[in-house]
């Protein structure tokens, strides 16, 4: 028990700790966030922001860097899914929504990585360490004499919520100022322990009670970030919606952990996302991407009366009308061409001794609901004493 206690105490420390060791003796202010890479101007330019759940503390390899930053990050993984032309990883373990403007040891502030040229920006995770979930998962596991969750009263984690939407929203509005060309998606945090826990695992340190209002502060934030976003107008991206994420806690076999519980198997950090889990995320953020990127159809319109005339008349110049005589004046014979689909039945008649009429008329173009009309009158044609003579109209019939 004493073993587990140890190993969440250093879980809350270690990422903030490899920041600060990674800070020249000499330098005043850090230096400028450097791509991970840059093919060149123009294409696709992602910027990632976020704590360590987006870095990877013990994911191996690690950059060189500083910042827990594993080269198989989710943020890796989108940029290679992507094939983005620039990719700058500024994403720190331990960082709050105040490293968005200050520096972290020798990370500059996260949003000085962005340029008017950035294309998108994946924001988050965030806001973690102002609530302070890591320091929260080993208070429950501290012992099993005590428990977190509190009692009755005001809530203790209140004012540390409120500061971090306040931080998040001023992060995102900056974002949207400083890299007003790009796609911003704020990613949630996910599902890293099932409703009950898994007590027996963690050596009973931790009741059900516990694993529930641990994951309960998980999803608070979450939906915190979710409303940031919503808020922004920008896409949200929720891990806890990732297929099959609930078979992938704390409390799952080694092999399947896309979280790591009380061992971190040499991949991964304890109560932080395993190598497999970063996929998980990374295949997640690119389906939804995508999703974003699909630009709907545009919706059928039922077209004006105006727009109906128009288009009949259009059609009605195409026809070609004639009529004639056969049998001595007594056989009317009309021959219709063009039209477009205009014409629907030739109509004849005698409309004077020895002289005969014909008229082609449309199909009814009536809107579904009201009144059908006959059709419409797009050529007519007419013979007398069997000399042919055609004119064309263009007579509306209206609905």
């Amino acid at each position: 028990m004493r073993r587990l206690a140890r190993l969440l105490t250093a879980l809350a420390t270690v990422p903030l700790a490899t920041a600060v060791l990674a800070v020249p003796a000499h330098a005043d202010e850090p230096p400028a966030h450097v791509p991970v890479w840059d093919k060149g101007p123009g294409g696709e330019r992602y910027v990632a922001f976020g704590d360590s759940f987006v870095s990877g503390p013990g994911i191996t390899p690690q950059r060189a860097v500083g910042c827990s930053r594993s080269e198989r990050n989710f943020a890796t993984l989108v940029a290679e899914g992507l094939d983005v032309t620039s990719y700058v990883d500024a994403s720190c373990g331990g960082a709050t929504t105040r490293h968005f403007t200050e520096s972290q040891g020798s990370n500059a502030p996260q949003l000085d990585a962005l340029s008017a040229d950035t294309t998108l920006v994946t924001f988050g995770t965030m806001g973690g360490n102002d609530i302070g979930l890591v320091q929260l998962g080993r208070a429950c596991a501290a012992s099993a004499e005590t428990s977190c969750v509190p009692g009755a009263g005001p809530d203790p984690l209140a004012a540390r919520f409120e500061a971090a939407r306040k931080g998040l929203v001023s992060g995102l509005a900056a974002t949207k100022e400083r890299a007003p060309k790009a796609e911003v998606f704020v990613v949630g945090y996910g599902t890293y322990v099932p409703p009950g826990g898994c007590p027996g695992t963690f050596l009973g340190l931790v009741d059900p009670a516990e694993f529930d209002y641990l994951q309960g502060q998980i999803d608070r934030l979450s939906d915190l970030l979710q409303q940031v976003a919503r808020d922004a107008g920008v896409a949200f991206v929720d891990q806890r919606r990732i297929p099959g994420a609930i078979d992938h806690t704390v409390c799952a076999w080694p092999d399947q952990q896309w979280i790591r519980g009380i061992n971190d198997f040499g991949d991964g950090s304890l109560l932080h996302p395993s190598s497999a889990g970063m996929k998980a995320t990374a295949d997640y953020l690119l389906a939804r991407i995508a999703e974003e990127r699909v630009t709907p159809a545009p919706a059928p319109t039922t077209p004006t009366k105006k727009q109906r005339l128009a288009a009949l008349k259009a059609k009605a110049k195409t026809v070609r009308a004639g009529v004639t005589c056969q049998q001595r004046g007594r056989t009317v014979r009309a021959r219709v061409t063009g039209g477009r689909g205009a014409v629907a039945r030739v109509e004849c008649g005698r409309w004077a001794p020895g002289a005969w009429a014909w008229t082609a008329r449309s199909p009814s173009s009536s809107p579904p609901g009201r009144r059908r009309s006959a059709g419409s009158t797009v050529a007519n044609a007419s013979s007398s004493r069997c000399s042919t003579r055609v004119t064309r109209t263009c007579a509306w019939c209206a609905p």
